[in-house]
Order: structure tokens, then sequence, then C-alpha cells
């Protein structure tokens, strides 16, 4: 079963995270097999990381939970918040086999919406997905703890810049719509797999 990780690294942690990387790397070469997608969240510029986002794969919440609770990176306390969410791929291609461009920016956006059945958002997704695929590095969608119900999707996408990323956004059918949806946007980069 795929997870979605989203963890907030705390203020001021560049030293703790430049003294943590080699363990962290070798923490994640243990789950090479396990991840399809791994990389550091970067402030806006790009110029520093401020958490880490994977697409990973294990049986369930606990073994998916030990995994991020023994990366050296949580260990060593650099993240103020680490979420879990169940997802469900749209897409296949994992990060060891995307062709990276050189100069181009990657986003990970999440779209919250009011619970829905995998069913009710099916065709609005579909299109989106059809056509804005060029762009589109990853998709999936983000479910309950029972894994029945859609809350939101996942997009990991490769922009020139943040205002491609924002144009792209503008079409996405799951945060348009009633109060209490939400669109996230954080810049990230390929990491290590």
């Amino acid at each position: 079963m795929e997870w979605m990780i989203k963890c907030v690294s705390k203020p001021d942690m560049a030293a703790t995270r430049e003294a943590t990387i080699g363990a962290h790397i070798e923490h994640l070469d243990k789950f090479k097999a396990e991840t399809w997608y791994s990389g550091p969240m970067m402030v806006g510029d790009g110029s520093n990381a401020n958490g880490s986002f994977r697409v990973v794969d294990f049986p369930d919440h606990a073994s998916t939970k030990t995994y991020i609770d023994t990366d050296p990176y949580t260990t060593a306390e650099i993240f103020r918040r680490i979420d879990i969410d169940p997802l469900q791929p749209w897409t296949d291609v994992r990060q060891r086999d995307y062709a990276q461009s050189d100069g181009r920016a990657q986003f990970i956006v999440i779209a919250r919406t009011n619970p829905q059945s995998p069913d009710q958002v099916s065709g609005d997704v579909s299109g989106f997905l059809a056509e804005h695929g060029v762009q589109i590095v990853f998709a999936g969608a983000l479910l309950d703890d029972t894994r029945e119900t859609v809350t939101g999707a996942l997009y990991v996408i490769d922009a020139n810049d943040r205002s491609q990323a924002d144009t792209f956004l503008a079409d996405e059918p799951l945060s348009r719509g009633p109060e209490g949806r939400s669109l996230t946007i954080e810049r990230w980069r390929f990491g290590h797999v």
C-alpha cells in the first residue's frame, strides 16, 4: 500500500540537517524498493530545505510510521510535524524512472476536498490528468484511514517556475468548490532514492 509522508521542519534546522544527512541517506538506501519519491521540500527560492516529502510503499500504517520514526532526521528532532496519509496512485512512474530536466522546478501540490467516493472524483480528475499530463510527474488520491473515501489529491509537478505551477493549478478539480476545500503548494526537489 502506498503512503504520502510530509514532514515540516522546525526553524533553524539547517546545521542539524547537514550533520545528519549521511545517516539519513544510509536510512533511505535500506528502503529503495519501497520508495516511489523522496526529497526535500524547499523554501520558495529553493535555497534551503524546510521539510521532507516522500511517497512510499509499506503494508500498513504501523510499518510506514516505523520507517519515518527511525529516519535519522526524525530522531535528530528536525521535524515539528509529520503527516502520513494513505494514497492510491493514479500514475505509476517512480522518481528513478522519471526523465528529469535541468533548470526546471518541482512542486508538491496537495488538494484537500470534502470526502467523496472514488467514483465521484474519477471523471473530473481523469480529464485534468489527460489535459495536464506533460507537467505531472506523479498523481494520486489521498484517502481516509479505511482507504474507501477520497479526501484529496496529491500531485508532483515539473514546471519552469512557480507561475507556471500556479497556472497548472487553476483548473485542479478537487480544490475548487464548497468551503472546506484547500490547495497547498510546496517547492520540492528530487532527492535520494
